[in-house]
């Protein structure tokens, strides 16, 4: 949960913005790689000098402008700045490097997923109380009243078989937007907690039970889910079944892709949390940053969530890593991908994803799962339009696929386009989910070059994925319950 400071842009950093937004959720007026890949073929040799920009800059339908202007307000980076010092003194065109030794997995034991969640709420607090960030030996409860508060905010904890004549309490004071965030330490793993919220004498919430993160050893259930685009009525026709399966299903945490409201407006924000709130009474979620969350304070302070190290200068949870059981997941954002494509030089979070499959905690993790917004490869773009084409980001087929690849990455998942969709490319599962809420896309005809074979089902939609010890499952469910697919990849051993 991080605010950042607003700076003045560069021509760079609306380069980078006009980059990610030609493609905002649900237009199809314009195509990401729009004059990006003139720019990539006349500065291969990864100068550091901006190169001429005359023609590179496509026409803007009027929702692309708003979209733009909405970014450039949003976005504090000065990225001709930031992105360069991020870069090591011996980086190279080519983000590829030797495979770290593999470090031995720990044993897999158990199963994933537990028993059927409760499905009661509290709606004392506007958003909350949330679990959030429950990783190591760590956890969060997150909340905020309808109105800012002086008092402080406290929770209090108990632990599953350790005896206590009186409960934990932690308290802190409200941060700038009212909100309350309790950390929970040395919890032990995979133990039930319950807790409690309260401010003041009159607004309590709870109790509510969680489950302390797991050893090394669990598989995990994950609900994943995209594009929510938050709003009272698509949260209570579509989000609330996607929560309702969740929960039904024992997931052990959630995980969503982008897009989770329209416009990063606290309003919305607000309708998103309502939704969720039966889920993350009980359940921690992973966030993802998309196109219409931009940037925007209202995002980054919404949840809480892993920082990347060394942090983003935009933002420390901008992009992560974290592991949780056998899993290891990395959280990214487009826009270093988009420009270290553009200029041929790794830029910091292509620099720090390299780092991080090579280290430890992934490379002894038995699943290496990423989430990005934009997918490498996709097909439905309403109304497929032939003038501008949209099938995913190229400079995402062109370097991170074949990174993850090498670095025995086993599935990538996105969203962006409001369907389900799955292929393979370069031995690396490719899965769209993007039907969580937002309006549903058309077939369009099939792009040359798309993997084959390739599965859609438009539909809204959620993913449950199973960390197994031999397999990892991938179960796509509508919205009624329906499986439209399901996919399963054998451990390979490594």
């Amino acid at each position: 949960m991080q605010i950042k400071p607003t700076r003045p842009m560069t021509l760079l950093a609306i380069l980078m913005t006009l980059s990610l937004t030609l493609a905002a959720c649900g237009s199809s007026d314009a195509t990401a790689d729009s004059g990006l890949s003139d720019i990539a073929a006349d500065d291969a040799t990864g100068n550091d000098t901006l190169p001429d920009l005359d023609g590179a800059i496509p026409d803007l339908s009027p929702r692309d402008a708003e979209d733009i202007t909405d970014m450039v307000q949003a976005d504090g980076k000065d990225a001709s700045q930031d992105e360069a010092s991020d870069l090591p003194p011996d980086a190279t065109p080519d983000v590829s490097m030797d495979v770290a030794p593999d470090v031995q997995p720990p044993a897999c034991i158990g199963t994933p997923g537990t028993a059927v969640w409760p499905t009661d709420v509290s709606t004392t607090f506007i958003r909350g109380p949330f679990v959030q960030d429950v990783r190591d030996s760590h956890a969060f409860i997150v909340f905020r009243p309808a109105q800012p508060l002086p008092q402080q905010g406290c929770a209090t904890w108990t632990i599953e078989g350790v005896s206590s004549a009186v409960p934990v309490v932690a308290c802190v004071d409200p941060d700038a937007f009212g909100q309350y965030a309790v950390r929970l330490d040395e919890l032990p793993p995979d133990t039930e907690i319950t807790y409690s919220v309260f401010v003041g004498q009159t607004l309590t919430a709870g109790p509510f039970a969680f489950r302390s993160a797991p050893s090394l050893q669990q598989p995990q259930r994950i609900l994943m889910m995209s594009d929510l685009h938050a709003n009272p009525e698509r949260t209570q026709t579509i989000l609330s079944k996607i929560v309702s399966q969740g929960l039904a299903a024992g997931v052990d945490f959630a995980m969503t892709v982008g897009d989770h409201i329209d416009q990063a407006e606290e309003g919305q924000y607000d309708d998103l949390f309502d939704g969720l709130r039966p889920l993350l009474h009980r359940i921690p979620l992973f966030a993802t940053i998309g196109n219409h969350d931009s940037r925007s304070d209202s995002y980054f302070e919404a949840f809480v969530l892993p920082e990347a190290d060394p942090p983003d200068p935009a933002a420390p949870e901008l992009y992560y890593s974290f592991r949780r059981g056998n899993t290891w997941i990395g959280v990214l954002e487009i826009i270093d991908w988009q420009l270290s494509w553009t200029f041929g030089e790794p830029l910091g979070q292509a620099v720090w994803l390299e780092k991080e499959l090579d280290s430890p905690a992934a490379r002894s993790a038995r699943w290496r799962l990423l989430f990005i917004h934009q997918p490498p490869w996709a097909k439905n773009w309403a109304p497929c339009d032939p003038d501008h084409p949209m099938y995913g980001e190229e400079s995402l087929r062109d370097m991170l696929v074949p990174l993850a690849a090498k670095k025995g990455v086993s599935a990538l998942f996105s969203g962006h386009f409001h369907d389900y969709e799955h292929g393979t490319m370069d031995g690396v599962e490719l899965f769209v989910l993007g039907g969580a809420g937002g309006g549903l896309e058309v077939s369009c005809p099939a792009p040359e070059g798309l993997p084959q074979p390739w599965t859609e089902k438009i539909v809204h939609h959620s993913l449950t994925v199973d960390t197994g010890c031999d397999a990892l499952t991938v179960v796509a469910t509508d919205i009624e319950g329906t499986e439209i697919d399901r996919v399963s990849i054998p451990y390979a051993g490594k």
